[in-house]
């Protein structure tokens, strides 16, 4: 009898026991069963869950409980970190960039909190698979922890930003470790892994006796003499090499001095990853009188990594006897960045002659490598900036020089000078980058180039295809005439909007600005022009005083639909500059609509 007594006042008990320390609902089963709580600090935590030796013990016990600590349990006061995205998966990006900016979002999941004791949040950081600290693979860009810990009410979340730079052709991964109060789980490991697009990468070697890769070097040339150079893929797909030229100082027949090439490959070839070609590239000079000659072989191929930066890819050729005694081209770019519309100018009064001092006998050859979109642009005297255009003119003596940006984008200025015996230089090249200090900026890609696609930014109030309140190509792109729209104030400008470019014929960017924008809530939408000749993947990005504040994407597959990407709200902030919100229209989807009819 008195057994049963003792039995049955025990039995509630266990009971009440069980409910408060293992009894939760489906949705608590759940989340422990993803996850080992435990408490740990940065010191003796892995990815992998392993510990060292001091916390040894402590494993034997929690693996008599089945993995999980004693002494950790959620009650409905607790405060618990809960992340909404159990990993964080950044694919198809290009060797050697860094990626768009994608967010993770961690909240306070409890049920009951007080609020006077909210979760606080300490520190965030990124680990390899040893609980090492990063070594800049990936990057926190947008960290809200940067003025210190910040504390989350029940339900309550923050927004962490990371980005990734694509190093290497195998998947990498990393982890965003986020350490707070969670009384279970201190330290928060979520996955984080890049996996890099298959591409080319064209590796280049000259075949001579210099060590130096970016020069081809013929000596002693008597009539004529051949060198190879050696091209080969280190990428993970085939590199396609679509044309090899002599770009400068080229020798057309076996009387003329100069530089070709024997048997130029078919244009379109294909170089297999780890495989190489060779080319024999031969100087002709003349017998009796031979002079030192410099030009320049120019490989057009498909490799896009490093932000294509060999696609052009550019070998300096030098022959005959004192090689070495050609002019030098130094030029400096000044200022390296300025604002659109404002001039930019090229230093070339360092360059001299092949003794490396004299510089009076000195002819200058100017010329711009590349522009954004390929717009033509003047380059003209900085000392006479309504002269006559030097772009081209190899008899000029203009030292100094300068141009005005006219868009957006990077402007790569190329110099050749050449001495009074003819003898040119190796090219010199310098790069200007055109920014803006607009307020409110929107960029967008797509990874089709023939598709053309459409972006467009409304005021507040205002209607898509409404040349008055939409801002799209023929209204706001310099390449066509219809009447440009006058947002705000009725004849001021910078409060209206401006297009760079309408890109046909290639993958962006395109660019809507507006230097200082009147208040209300813009929407930004994007417009399938023609996708009969495949889908494409479409990117937008937002900025807020240069400041990307949100990235989106979607696959677009049907001409004439539209997708409403953000929504873009201006209101009075300090008196520097406006407040500006971004918000992404969820979720993102593609409707049927209209093309604008001008």
């Amino acid at each position: 009898m008195k057994k049963f007594i003792i039995t049955a006042i025990l039995l509630p008990v266990l009971v009440f026991a069980a409910v408060s320390c293992g009894g939760k609902s489906n949705k608590d089963n759940k989340y422990d069963n993803d996850y080992d709580y435990g408490e740990r600090d940065d010191s003796d935590y892995s990815p992998s869950g392993d510990s060292d030796s001091k916390n040894d013990a402590d494993a034997d016990a929690d693996a008599d409980n089945g993995g999980k600590s004693k002494d950790c349990n959620y009650s409905s006061t607790d405060n618990r970190l809960k992340p909404k995205n159990e990993e964080l998966l950044f694919s198809g990006i290009i060797f050697g960039e860094s990626s768009l900016t994608k967010y993770l979002y961690v909240m306070n999941r409890c049920y009951a909190c007080d609020p006077a004791y909210p979760l606080t949040i300490s520190k965030i950081s990124i680990v390899d698979e040893n609980g090492n600290p990063d070594k800049g693979t990936f990057k926190i860009e947008s960290n809200p922890l940067e003025n210190g810990p910040v504390d989350l009410k029940n339900d309550e979340e923050i927004e962490i930003g990371i980005s990734v730079v694509a190093s290497t052709w195998e998947d990498q991964v990393r982890y965003l470790r986020i350490k707070s109060d969670d009384k279970c789980k201190s330290v928060f490991d979520i996955p984080l892994t890049a996996q890099t697009k298959p591409s080319g990468k064209i590796k280049v070697k000259t075949l001579d006796d210099t060590p130096d890769d970016e020069v081809l070097v013929f000596s002693d040339v008597l009539s004529e003499l051949v060198n190879q150079v050696e091209i080969s893929n280190e990428g993970s797909s085939n590199l396609k090499i679509m044309s090899v030229t002599i770009s400068e100082k080229q020798s057309k027949n076996s009387n003329e001095m100069g530089f070709f090439i024997q048997e130029a490959p078919e244009p379109g070839i294909s170089i297999a990853p780890g495989d190489k070609m060779t080319l024999d590239v031969g100087c002709r000079n003349d017998k009796e009188y031979p002079a030192p000659l410099t030009g320049e072989l120019l490989i057009v191929n498909s490799d896009v990594t490093e932000y294509g930066v060999n696609q052009n890819k550019r070998i300096a050729l030098k022959c005959g006897p004192n090689v070495d005694k050609f002019p030098t081209a130094k030029l400096k770019c000044e200022p390296e960045t300025v604002s659109v519309y404002q001039w930019a100018t090229m230093d070339a009064s360092d360059s001299t002659d092949s003794d490396g001092e004299s510089k009076e006998n000195l002819r200058y050859l100017w010329n711009f490598s590349s522009t954004p979109g390929g717009i033509s642009l003047d380059i003209v005297d900085d000392s006479n900036r309504a002269g006559s255009p030097l772009n081209g003119d190899s008899s000029n003596k203009v030292n100094r020089a300068a141009f005005q940006a006219k868009i957006k984008g990077a402007y790569t200025v190329r110099l050749v000078v050449i001495n009074d015996k003819g003898i040119s230089s190796i090219p010199a090249e310098c790069t200007i980058n055109a920014v803006s200090d607009d307020d409110l900026a929107v960029k967008m890609l797509w990874n089709n180039k023939n598709a053309d696609i459409d972006l467009h930014l409304i005021k507040p109030d205002g209607t898509f295809g409404d040349n008055q309140t939409d801002c799209y190509f023929w209204n706001c792109s310099p390449q066509y005439s219809g009447a440009r729209p006058d947002w705000g104030v009725e004849g001021e400008t910078k409060d209206d909007p401006f297009l760079d470019i309408d890109n046909t014929d290639g993958i962006g960017p395109e660019t809507v600005t507006i230097n200082k924008p009147e208040n209300g809530l813009y929407k930004v939408t994007v417009h399938a022009y023609d996708t009969t000749k495949g889908p494409s993947t479409v990117v937008v990005k937002a900025y807020a005083h240069g400041v990307e504040e949100k990235s989106a994407s979607l696959l677009m597959s049907q001409t004439d639909t539209c997708w409403d990407v953000f929504t873009i709200e201006v209101a009075d902030g300090t008196e520097e500059k406006k407040k500006i919100t971004v918000n992404e229209i969820t979720p993102a989807q593609t409707y049927e609509c209209s093309r604008p009819t001008h």
